[in-house]
């Protein structure tokens, strides 16, 4: 992948004789890649590593790759960098409909601070912070450096996308959809919260909608996705809503294991019905209670009766 490096005073500073060693990693779980890039020189050495989340998934797929630092030696009378000297880039590349559109973004750092991005969409850099300015304004006036940025699209994005997207196709796990309603809600009472629990999903791309009498409802909350432990992800997308009679609330899942979008229904009980519900259950839970007495009192008795001697038995 080209990326260009970042200059405006930051060479100098990092100037010196270098040595290091690339690292990749690729998990099991296809959920990213790291580069580690070690350098050290003198008595100090530094490390850190980059990683970038790659759900191969139904809405897109992410491909955030590349981390690179570099640490100046104390040799050739160079002054040693700053404690938290660092250099970071990261080329990420999200998909739409497969290959069919792909938006390109090369991000450059020092020092956890965000400086300048590429876009492909814009066709140049931009510059996030003051000290990125010099930068930026050098690469745009290099037809060389857009030229090279703007290539990733194809040697960087098409050509990973091209190597996970059978994996991803192959390790494809349903989840698993349920609707739980409480009226535990205390910004108002009178209030019902319904959760659509999305659970033990693989890969992690997914969307979720909510939807009332067929009109979906913009107003919900998502918790952050969580991972299972074993390659699956958990989610939860909330609604607060007052549900009346006859409303039909449906969530609705798109997912990569899913050849279309699948739902599932909740309707909301009269208080009739909710006390017939209850009478039953009370009537039920009764009915075991007084049957296991009876029971127990029964084998008690029974077992406490004497038992009657044979005629002609001599003691």
């Amino acid at each position: 992948m080209t990326l260009p490096r970042l200059g405006g005073g930051l060479d100098a500073r990092g100037a010196g004789r270098w040595s290091g060693r690339g690292l990749q990693e690729f998990p099991p779980e296809l959920n990213g890649a790291s580069h580690i890039w070690e350098s050290s020189g003198g008595e100090e050495e530094r490390r850190m590593g980059g990683s970038g989340a790659a759900p191969l998934a139904f809405g897109g797929l992410l491909l955030a790759m590349g981390a690179m630092v570099v640490s100046a030696s104390e040799g050739l009378g160079v002054e040693a960098p700053p404690e938290h000297f660092l250099y970071q880039s990261k080329g990420e590349c999200h998909f739409s409909n497969g290959t069919q559109r792909i938006h390109y973004l090369s991000r450059y750092f020092f020092d956890r601070q965000e400086l300048a991005y590429f876009d492909n969409d814009r066709g140049k850099f931009v510059a996030v912070a003051e000290l990125g300015e010099p930068d930026v304004k050098a690469w745009n006036q290099d037809k060389d450096v857009l030229r090279g940025t703007m290539a990733n699209v194809d040697v960087f994005c098409r050509h990973n996308y091209g190597i996970f997207e059978p994996l991803s196709q192959a390790q494809r796990v349903q989840p698993k959809v349920k609707i739980t309603p409480t009226d535990n809600v205390e910004s108002s009472p009178h209030n019902t919260l319904l959760i659509c629990t999305v659970n033990r999903f693989f890969p992690a791309g997914i969307e979720i909608k909510w939807f009332r009498n067929g009109k979906e409802e913009p107003k919900v909350w998502t918790t952050d996705l969580i991972r299972n432990g074993d390659w699956t992800f958990h989610i939860e997308v909330m609604l607060e809503t007052k549900p009346e009679r006859g409303d039909v609330y449906t969530c609705q899942v798109e997912h990569a294991s899913f050849e279309g979008p699948v739902t599932v229904k909740w309707e909301p009980q009269s208080d009739s019905a909710r006390s017939k519900m209850w009478t039953v259950i009370v009537g039920m839970v009764l009915g075991l209670v007084f049957g296991a007495t009876g029971l127990a009192l029964y084998l008690k008795n029974k077992k406490g009766r004497a038992v009657p001697q044979p005629a002609g038995l001599i003691d």
